[in-house]
């Protein structure tokens, strides 16, 4: 009986090691089992080309459109009405002023109150057209032969005798879509040009800056069309035969057309990988 008890309880731990052995083993195994290894890669994706930049808000650049519009070379600018003096002789007037003006204006419309600024031409000096500057609006309250009188209802500067009366350019923001904004988009002709200016006068440029390019609608841009910047490379000497190289032009940016004329436009910054200037050049992107 002893021996029998003796044996049971043998066979018992032997069964509960072999349990725990076996659980062990178990887990063991269960802990140094590969777990499976998800490898992941970078990927292209197409990206159609009205999707890779969003519509550009009329309001970013409507300030901007108010205050800077473009008289062609072919419009001297002696044929357009201008200011001859204000009342009680005075040389500079403000809003809420009476001034007189010489020279034909439209009745009934809004009159916007301009000053000369830069005369824009190519790199091989060919006229492009001139800057105007708004400084403020005037309304017609009468004329007499080609003596127009007129108040001044806004000025954001002082209006100053010889300054230049034309209808504002109210079309320009009526023709905008019904979302009143730009679609980016790729010009459908190759085309290669140079930034000229900036209005303002900054020589460095930067994203959401203006500037001025000596191709226009007669080169077959629109508003809306996106240009590659790309900046000249470098001049390097040859260490070995000390010649001068050119490097590579590099892509520094891009712009949108947002106001084009005959031989120039008005683009926007939308992208720079680096600070632009003024002759760096613009050209319909790759495809």
């Amino acid at each position: 009986m002893v021996v029998k008890r003796i044996v049971a309880k043998k066979l018992l731990y032997y069964s509960v090691s072999l349990a725990c052995l076996t659980l062990m083993t178990s887990v063991a195994c269960a802990w140094e089992s590969p777990q499976r290894v998800v490898k992941l890669s970078p990927q292209m994706r197409a990206v159609p080309q009205q999707e890779t930049m969003a519509p550009l808000p009329m309001d970013t650049v409507r300030a901007f459109l108010r205050e800077h519009r473009i008289i062609e070379p072919d419009a001297p600018t002696r044929e357009l009405a201008y200011v001859v003096g204000g009342e009680n002789q005075r040389l500079m007037s403000g809003a809420g002023d009476t001034l007189y003006a010489r020279g034909e204006l439209p009745t009934r419309v809004r009159l916007g109150i301009y000053r000369l600024g830069e005369h824009y031409v190519s790199a091989a000096g060919v006229p492009l057209g001139t800057e105007l500057i708004n400084i403020g609006e005037a309304r017609q309250l009468g004329s007499e032969g080609e003596i127009v009188r007129l108040e001044v209802v806004s000025a954001y500067q002082e209006v100053r005798n010889n300054d230049i009366l034309l209808p504002l350019e109210t079309q320009l923001f009526e023709s905008q879509s019904s979302e009143n904004s730009f679609q980016p988009r790729s010009p459908l002709n190759d085309l290669v040009g140079q930034i000229i200016a900036v209005p303002g006068g900054v020589r460095f440029i930067g994203r959401l800056q203006m500037v001025a390019l000596d191709i226009g609608t007669q080169d077959g841009l629109q508003p809306g069309h996106v240009l590659r910047v790309g900046q000249q490379g470098e001049l390097v000497n040859d260490p070995r035969t000390q010649e001068l190289l050119q490097l590579p032009a590099t892509e520094a940016g891009t712009v949108m057309v947002v106001k084009p004329y005959s031989q120039m436009s008005y683009a926007l910054v939308m992208q720079a990988s680096s600070v632009l200037a003024i002759g760096d050049t613009v050209r319909t992107p790759a495809h």
